[in-house]
């Protein structure tokens, strides 16, 4: 069974906090009937005195009234925690901890450290957005919460599922990473953990995220796609094996190095001065043909560039060399000679010497037009799984099928095009890198709250949400 699939919260539980109330009700299984109103505490005793906790005037002064029975406090704090008052529930939980922490009224477990970390972290997002620290302050308690959890059970010797913790952690710091130093090493290793503890057991999700976030914390070009491989041995989906077996392939075999802009500049230089000849025709023709923008910030114009090497012998009399042929076939598309392109086109796929170069060729006419684009970025990614560019191409074709939905069930699908913009940054092909992480992050601002998400699907943080990408089917993703 695959670790990812948390049940959907009920109605009951949808309250004032629904940070806190998807965590702690996860955690205790929200599985209890409809639990009414909040309970009434005991009248106060002249002893009880009021008690201010939580960020700012965010809790109000709270009459603690602690119950003479363990049993009795549990009680309390499990329906404040079912009803999702932070405010109320975190006086009981704090006196469980400090006297009975693994009391649950049944066989013992950590849920109580797991309430108290889920409440921190409702505080910690109701803290004034300005005051970073105090934020930072209520996460670094609700990861010492739960690291108290594990150790109170480790020394009664209770069984616990490691993984999950695991998962749970990393999704802790995908959530909260930007406000630690180290928060996006501290999810990759959460993950990896619970990835190498029970490699079966991630869905695409996490191992696509263990993909994306390798990228900066495995140095190893090796290391790194054998790493790679184990993760695509355990996708479930096709084109998710493909692509990070890909991109393995593309670590252990890179392509040939890109020309160095101050070639290009100089190539560019030696044309319009009328010098430029022999194999350098054929270079500054797979510039321009490849990344007319490099040729054009040189000084050039690409297209009376592509038009003027298209009739230099170099290129007419290369009818074995690929590059030519290509250059050839794109000229005739553009002049209306679709049968001869064809012709062209199919002998430059012939003498292509790479799959890197037949990527270059599908995709450098789907960006044309001659053709079926979806049919043509489907070959360059058959004949590279990674290919950037025919990566970054389809990503921007699904968010135009996808629009600008104004609903929220519309709007999740910004957080699935923000995942696959992240990972066609994380294929490492610097052409497409910067631009594939900027859209990433444009989607994901764009995309809805989570609190509008638990508000009206009644899902948190973690769970599973589902979205129409239009013509190009649904997607799945994570609430964040």
């Amino acid at each position: 069974m695959r670790f990812g699939s948390r049940r959907r919260l009920t109605p009951t539980c949808m309250r004032r906090s629904f940070a806190f109330a998807l965590a702690a009700l996860v955690a205790a299984g929200c599985s209890a009937p409809n639990p009414g109103p909040a309970p009434t505490p005991p009248p106060p005793s002249a002893t009880d005195t009021p008690t201010e906790y939580g960020p700012g005037t965010y809790c109000a002064s709270t009459l603690v009234v602690i119950q003479p029975t363990v049993r009795a406090n549990f009680s309390l704090g499990s329906e404040y925690v079912r009803n999702g008052d932070t405010c109320s529930a975190y006086p009981y939980l704090r006196w469980l901890l400090a006297n009975e922490p693994l009391f649950t009224g049944e066989d013992p477990d950590d849920r109580n450290y797991l309430r108290m970390a889920s409440i921190y972290e409702d505080f910690a997002t109701h803290v004034d957005s300005t005051n970073e620290a105090a934020r930072v302050a209520y996460l670094d308690s609700a990861l010492t919460a739960r690291r108290m959890g594990v150790e109170a059970l480790q020394r009664e010797g209770i069984a616990y599922d490691a993984p999950l913790r695991d998962l749970r952690e990393g999704f802790f710091f995908y959530q909260h990473g930007p406000l630690f130093a180290d928060g996006a090493a501290r999810e990759f290793a959460a993950f990896r953990r619970a990835f190498e503890a029970q490699p079966d057991s991630l869905d695409d999700w996490y191992l696509l995220r263990l993909f994306e976030l390798s990228a900066d914390r495995i140095a190893s070009a090796d290391d790194r796609a054998d790493f790679l491989r184990q993760l695509a041995a355990q996708a479930d989906a096709n084109d998710t094996r493909d692509y990070i077996a890909g991109v393995a392939d593309v670590l252990q075999n890179p392509p040939a190095e890109e020309i160095d802009d101050t070639v290009v500049r100089d190539l560019v230089a030696r044309y319009r001065a009328g010098t430029l000849q022999g194999q350098d025709v054929l270079v500054l023709l797979s510039v321009t043909l490849d990344d007319p923008d490099r040729v054009e910030a040189a000084g050039g114009d690409p297209a009376a560039i592509r038009s003027g090497l298209i009739r230099r012998p170099e290129v007419t009399d290369g009818l074995e060399s690929p590059q030519p042929l290509y250059a050839l076939a794109m000229g005739e598309f553009e002049n209306g000679n679709t049968a001869r392109g064809e012709e062209l086109f199919a002998q430059a796929l012939r003498f292509a010497t790479s799959a890197s170069m037949r990527a270059d060729f599908y995709y450098g006419r789907a960006a044309r037009g001659y053709g079926d684009r979806q049919r043509l970025l489907g070959q360059a990614l058959a004949a590279q799984p990674s290919h950037g560019p025919s990566l970054f191409l389809r990503e921007s074709e699904v968010a135009r099928a996808v629009g600008r939905p104004t609903a929220l069930a519309g709007r999740i699908a910004y957080w699935c095009l923000a995942d696959r913009y992240r990972r066609v940054a994380a294929s490492g092909d610097p052409r497409v890198q910067a631009q594939a992480e900027r859209q990433a992050t444009q989607y994901e601002a764009a995309a809805p709250t989570a609190e509008e998400v638990f508000l009206e699907l009644g899902k948190g943080p973690g769970d599973s949400v589902t979205a129409s990408l239009g013509t190009y089917g649904s997607c799945t993703t994570r609430v964040r």
